[in-house]
C-alpha cells in the first residue's frame, strides 16, 4: 500500500489505515503492539507534534497529505522491524532494497524531466534518447535524493562480500550499482553529487585500513580549487541549481526559515506551507511569489514544519540510527562476519549522503512520494541490530 502510494496520492489514507490494522493483530498473535526499539521516544514525540501541526497548519490541503506521507514512513519502519527476526528476511531485506534502487533508476528514463543545458560538459543529445510516459514527471533533484540514499547498501555488498556471494548476486549488484551512477549523472545534482562522493569516501575508510588516506586528495583539491577560484566561486559552482541563484540565493531562502523557527519555535507552521507563509510574512528580494516552496535544507525544512521539539525528535532517531549501524560494522569486523560489516558499512555511508545532501536539499522530507524510504532505510537498520547483535551469541575470534 505505500509503495502504491508514492504513485496514487489518493491511496496515503489507505495505507496508514492498512499499516494501523496490523497493529492490534500483531497483539493478539504474539502478545505486543509492536517490538520495542531504541527510537521509540523519537517516534513517539514525532507523533504528538503531527497533532500540533495538524492543529497551527493555515493550510490543511498541504498539511494533511504530508502528515500522511510522515505516517506510512513511521508505518515502514515498524512493518520492517517486526517482520524482520532472522538473518534470511535480513538478506531478503537487503537484495531488496538493491533492486529498489535498481528499478527506481530505470524508472528515470521514462519519467524525469532531464536538466537539458544546465551542466556545459553534459550534453543535451544524451537526453534525446528518452522519452516521458507518465504524466507526473520527478524532478531530476528529488529522485538525485533517493538514489543517493539507497546506493551505499549495494555498493557497501560490492565492497566487502565479494568474495561471499554468487554470481546471480555479483550481477544484480553490479547492475545496481553502474545503471545509478549513470542515472545520478544524468541528474546533473550537485548536492547529490556531492553526498555521493562522501559516502564513497566513507566506505573506502570503513572497508580498507589505510582508506583514510583518500582524504589527502580530496582535501588537496578543495585547497587548490579555493586558492585559484576564491571561496565565493567555489560556494557558487557548490550551491547553484537551476531555481536557485547559487550561495546567496541559499543564504537568503535559509534566512527565512530561520526567521519562521525563531517565530514558531514550539509548534512550527504545519507541515508543506514554507512558501505560502515566506511569500506572506517573509517575503523574498530575489524570487517571485511561488517560486520557492521548501527551505533547501532538510534540517531548516523540518525545524519549520515540526517546530524545535519535532527537530530534536527526528534528529534523536537519526543519531539511534548512526549508533546502530556503526555498532553493526564493528560486529562484523571484531566477529569476521562480512554480511554484518557490510550492512554497517552501508548504512553509516547512506546516512552520510543523507546529511551532506540534507545540508543543500529537503527532497528526502514529506514534500516528495518517496520520502518514506528513509525510514525503510532506518528500519534496515534497526532489524539489522536485532538480528547480528541482539540475538547473535558467537563467541569473537582471539587476535
Amino acid at each position: 500500500m505505500i509503495a502504491a502510494s508514492f504513485i496514487w496520492l489518493s491511496l496515503l489514507p489507505a495505507a496508514v489505515i492498512t499499516a494501523a490494522v496490523f497493529w492490534p493483530l500483531r497483539r493478539i498473535a504474539t502478545g505486543r503492539f509492536t517490538k520495542r526499539t531504541p527510537a521509540d521516544w523519537g517516534v513517539v514525540l514525532l507523533l504528538v507534534m503531527v497533532l500540533v501541526t495538524l492543529w497551527v497548519s493555515a493550510l490543511p490541503v498541504i498539511t494533511i497529505p504530508q502528515v500522511y506521507r510522515l505516517l506510512t514512513g513511521i508505518a515502514f519502519y515498524y512493518a520492517i522491524v517486526n517482520w524482520c527476526n532472522n538473518p534470511k528476511r535480513l538478506r531478503f531485506l537487503i537484495l531488496g532494497t538493491t533492486l529498489a534502487v535498481s528499478l527506481l533508476a530505470i524508472f528515470a528514463a521514462v519519467s524525469v524531466q532531464w536538466p537539458v543545458g544546465k551542466l556545459a560538459f553534459i550534453s543535451g543529445q544524451l537526453y534525446r534518447q528518452f522519452s516521458i510516459l507518465v504524466s507526473d514527471t520527478v524532478h531530476p533533484n528529488v529522485l538525485a535524493g533517493s538514489l543517493v540514499l539507497l546506493l551505499p547498501i549495494p555498493l557497501a555488498g560490492l565492497f566487502f562480500a565479494w568474495g561471499k556471494m554468487g554470481w546471480p548476486e555479483r550481477i544484480i549488484y553490479s547492475e545496481a550499482v553502474l545503471v545509478t551512477l549513470a542515472v545520478l549523472a544524468l541528474t546533473q545534482s550537485r548536492g547529490a553529487w556531492m553526498a555521493l562522493g562522501a559516502a564513497l569516501l566513507s566506505l573506502i575508510i570503513l572497508r580498507w585500513r589505510w582508506g583514510w588516506l583518500f582524504l589527502l586528495p580530496v582535501i588537496i583539491l578543495a585547497l587548490a580549487a579555493i586558492n585559484q577560484l576564491g571561496i565565493p566561486r567555489v560556494l557558487e559552482i557548490a550551491f547553484s541549481s537551476g531555481a536557485i541563484s547559487g550561495w546567496d540565493g541559499r543564504r537568503e531562502i535559509w534566512s527565512r526559515a530561520i526567521y519562521m523557527i525563531q517565530d514558531f519555535p514550539f509548534s512550527g507552521i504545519g507541515m508543506g506551507s514554507f512558501g505560502e507563509v515566506a511569500d506572506a510574512l517573509y517575503p523574498f528580494f530575489s524570487y517571485p511569489p511561488g517560486a520557492i516552496l521548501h527551505a533547501h535544507n532538510l534540517f531548516l525544512q523540518i525545524g519549520v514544519d515540526l517546530g524545535i521539539p519535532g527537530l530534536i525528535a527526528w534528529l534523536a532517531i537519526l543519531l539511534v540510527v548512526i549508533a546502530l549501524s556503526w555498532k553493526l560494522y564493528y560486529h562484523g569486523r571484531a566477529y569476521q562476519n562480512v554480511q554484518c560489516a557490510a550492512l554497517g558499512a552501508g548504512l553509516l555511508s547512506s546516512q552520510v549522503a543523507f546529511v551532506v545532501h540534507g545540508m543543500t536539499d529537503a527532497v528526502t522530507w514529506g514534500m516528495v512520494r518517496s520520502a518514506p524510504l528513509v525510514w525503510a532505510i532506518w528500519g534496515l537498520a534497526v532489524a539489522g541490530w536485532f538480528v547480528y547483535i541482539r540475538t547473535d551469541t558467537i563467541v569473537p575470534i582471539e587476535k
